[in-house]
């Protein structure tokens, strides 16, 4: 018996692991891929996606030497069916960009045709087909619409190197640009505005399209219009300027086919061999929260779960309603086409109600689709949603109601009616048009949406999950896609399997409780923040975000991941404590993974320090990964897992006049007289190595010619690209920079940006050799300038993003410098 139950527990843990028949890998290859008139692969670029009564369809930019616009569409986000030209007037010839919003019955296009100026397409089918409802109207490349929760539009577009808004008074009628705030040194374009939990957010793109160094940004801030502030501590949330997919830019978001998950669509340069344009392919990632904390869990380029199905859905693609719904009232019910379900009983107010055999958890969130055909002659014509539904005596309704312009929700528990509440809609609401209501309930609160627009937000004790299902009184009214999910408000990230490479957030332990998803030694949340189990979590506002706190020994929780490929890994935990000493360990299933990793005190419960832990080996595809406290008691923000390896010996004293192995970027390079070069001017630099290198220690001898500029080692360098090509950007690039100067010796962090981290006075005459050795251990950095035993500086990076890999490098900055004598060791000096 103990045999055959072993036997059921490990088929059960086999069921929830995804399988290769689901899933996808980036980036995508669609069928009928636009290509230019000579054949040659264009793909699909600015990749925007629209989801409607349960369907997503795909638009993209248009091939600049034809005309029309393509769509694809899916269920699923995974597996993707063409659909033809949704557009073919001439304007859309080289069309950039298409975004489609729906609206009251009609789908708004705009687009750029090649960059030249917006106009707007509509349509009553996401299909088309789109006819122009507007000529030129300017305003840049890159158009995307945001609709506010008081039915206010607002549309994005390029400027001066920024990104503008503008209000709007209808879907075609614009008003006076203002910036944003928003640009990322230089051109900064494809922008999307969304609104969660009441704040505004925008991610957007830079600088070129074709440089490799294509990325995305995001930013935050209280108005549609103006002040948003970039995430300085992460951004760039989207970037890979090396290997087979490079150039990730022009994103949009969707919800996933869960109700609750948000992806990223983003496309990358497809590489195809075009001799003009590389071309480009559609890539799609997970999009997790931390409060307001948004991470990209990307980009991605190995094989990934398909993107989660609800818990329950309907499309009503079959001739009956069948056994998974109930009549509750009466009223006449039907299926119209194996497209929707109807109800068209009026004359009297009773309710007839359609409610699912299948219920929702305690906590979910739910969506519907309706449209009214014909009203009785009451005050109130209502129809829509009913969820949380037990019986006649414990339920909620969401229901539009066109007579009086407005949404209404009414609750029962136990017999008892909680009362009405009503919202007004837009002016002008066609309710005989499909609009969607949305339901969210954790926990006692309920907030309710009407077309994506935040409506209500009520609090109901004692109501629990419950059936689904559509309501009418003195209407008759069609109802569409219906699905339900068992999440709620971000709760999907907690059992998905977060890629490796990447960070996992500590909050994102997985679901099941007590000794399945976690071991907490007190009987409720201590923090009461985030979630509302019994493992104890806080705000911090040092981290921006909500952490896992008070860890006692023996307390441990359990996170998914999704390994890459096999191989060595080095291991970084983020945590904060006033214990002098603290330890924890990580086990893979059954296996020890790391051992006891020892940690000295952070000297507080805000000052986090970043815990190392390298060389741990881990076989591709799924695994729980169990975070263990072993000794005293600390607070815990992340876990983070990056490749890495030690550097085989290298030097380089540029004798054999050539300075093969380097990779060149901006500047002037050459070898001269068995010294490397970089000529006056810009910037310069040039990378050696590999990204997987962790700690070591880079050494080179560095001359200033000029007294005008600096010249300097790069440690832990990724992401190099060219700033002068096709951009003007002299930081293009992630890595700490060590450098000389004649006044100084200084550090900074490169992050296609640039910031100081220290710097020590120094005299330091141009035209003479200086020694530098630049030693990189965990998040330790130590600079050293003529004298290699005393460190001129020392910095420990306990950012959330300090860079623990990367490559060395050489650079120059507005100044001529003469490098020779370079080397690279493992370990520190």
């Amino acid at each position: 018996m103990k045999k055959w139950k072993s036997f059921l527990a490990a088929a059960a843990a086999l069921l929830l692991l995804p399988s290769a028949a689901h899933a996808y890998s980036n980036p995508y290859s669609l069928a009928s891929s636009w290509k230019w008139a000579n054949g040659d692969f264009y793909g699909e670029g600015d990749p925007y996606i629209l989801k409607f009564n349960g369907v997503y369809y795909l638009y993209v930019s248009t091939v600049d030497d034809q005309i029309g616009v393509k769509v694809w569409s899916s269920t699923d986000l995974a597996s993707w069916t063409y659909r033809g030209l949704c557009a073919t007037d001439p304007v859309t010839k080289a069309a950039y960009a298409p975004e489609v919003v729906y609206w009251n019955g009609m789908f708004y296009m705009y687009t750029s045709p090649g960059g030249g100026g917006h106009y707007v397409l509509s349509s009553g089918s996401p299909v088309g087909p789109f006819t122009p409802q507007t000529g030129n109207l300017g305003m840049g490349i890159d158009g995307s619409v945001f609709i506010d929760d008081d039915g206010k539009w607002y549309f994005y577009s390029t400027g001066a190197d920024r990104i503008d808004s503008r209000p709007m008074t209808s879907p075609t009628a614009f008003g006076a640009a203002g910036s944003t705030g928003l640009s990322m040194a230089g051109w900064t374009e494809g922008s999307t505005t969304f609104k969660r939990n009441g704040k505004y957010f925008m991610t957007y793109t830079g600088n070129h399209v074709w440089s490799t160094a294509y990325r995305v940004d995001y930013a935050s801030g209280t108005s549609p219009l103006s002040g948003f502030v970039p995430a300085r501590s992460q951004n760039p949330i989207l970037i890979s300027t090396e290997g087979s997919n490079v150039g990730l830019g022009h994103n949009s978001i969707v919800k996933g086919p869960d109700l609750d998950s948000d992806y990223i669509v983003y496309h990358s340069h497809a590489s195809q061999g075009n001799s003009v344009y590389p071309g480009r392919k559609m890539n799609l990632d997970r999009i997790v929260w931390n409060g307001d904390r948004m991470s990209v869990l990307g980009p991605t380029t190995s094989s990934q779960p398909n993107p989660a199905a609800p818990s329950f859905e309907d499309r009503f693609a079959r001739t009956a309603i069948g056994s998974g719904w109930t009549n509750v009232g009466g009223g006449t019910w039907g299926i119209y086409n194996q497209e929707l379900m109807w109800q068209d009983t009026i004359g009297t107010t009773a309710w007839y109600r359609q409610v699912t055999a299948a219920s929702t958890a305690a906590d979910y969130t739910a969506e519907f689709h309706a449209k009214q055909m014909k009203m009785g002659t009451s005050s109130s014509p209502l129809y829509g949603a009913v969820f949380s539904y037990t019986d006649e005596n414990s339920y909620g309704t969401a229901v539009l109601n066109r007579r009086l312009n407005r949404l209404e929700t009414h609750f029962v528990i136990g017999g008892v009616s909680q009362g009405w509440e009503y919202s007004s809609l837009p002016a002008g609401y066609d309710y005989t048009k499909w609009h969607q209501i949305r339901v969210e309930k954790s926990g006692s609160a309920f907030a309710v949406y009407v077309d994506g627009m935040k409506k209500q937000s009520r609090t109901v004790n004692g109501l629990g999950g419950g059936k689904i299902g559509y309501a009418t009184q003195d209407a008759h009214a069609d109802f569409g896609y219906t699905a339900f999910s068992n999440d709620v408000g971000g709760s999907s990230a907690w059992n998905a399997y977060k890629p490796l490479p990447g960070t996992i957030e500590a909050v994102h332990y997985r679901k099941g409780g007590e000794g399945t998803g976690y071991h907490d030694l007190t009987p409720a949340n201590i923090g009461g923040s985030y979630r509302s189990d019994a493992v104890d979590i806080r705000s911090s506002a040092a981290e921006g975000k909500e952490v896992v706190g008070w860890n006692q020994t023996g307390e441990w929780m359990l996170y998914r991941v999704n390994v890459a490929e096999s191989g060595t890994y080095d291991m970084t935990a983020r945590l904060a404590t006033t214990f002098p000493n603290v330890s924890f360990r990580v086990w893979d299933g059954a296996a020890d993974l790391t051992g006891v990793v020892q940690a000295a005190g952070s000297g507080g419960w805000e000052n986090w320090v970043n815990v190392s832990k390298k060389g741990l080996y881990l076989t591709a595809g799924y695994h729980e990964l169990r975070f263990e406290t072993v000794q005293g008691e600390f607070d815990f923000s992340s876990l983070s897992f990056e490749r890495g390896q030690a550097p085989s010996p290298l030097a380089d004293d540029f004798n054999d006049g050539n300075d093969n192995g380097w990779t060149r970027y901006e500047g002037d390079w050459s070898v001269v007289s068995g010294e490397l070069s970089a000529a006056a001017g810009g910037p310069a630099k040039t990378v050696i190595g590999s990204g997987l290198w962790s700690d070591y220690t880079v050494e080179a001898d560095v001359k200033l010619v000029g007294t005008t500029g600096d010249a300097g080692v790069l440690v832990r360098a990724a992401n190099p690209s060219n700033g002068k090509v096709l951009a003007n950007n002299p930081d293009y690039i992630q890595a700490y920079y060590a450098f000389i100067k004649p006044d100084g010796v200084y550090l900074g962090k490169m992050n296609y940006g640039y910031q100081t981290l220290a710097s020590a006075p120094a005299a330091l005459a141009a035209g003479v050799w200086h020694r530098m050795k630049v030693s990189a251990e965990g998040n330790s950095i130590r600079v050293y300038v003529d004298d290699m035993n005393a460190p001129r500086l020392s910095y420990a990076d306990n950012s959330a993003l300090p860079f623990l890999h990367g490559k060395a490098g050489l650079r120059s900055m507005n100044n001529a410098a003469r490098f020779d004598n370079f080397s690279v060791y493992s370990g520190p000096s």
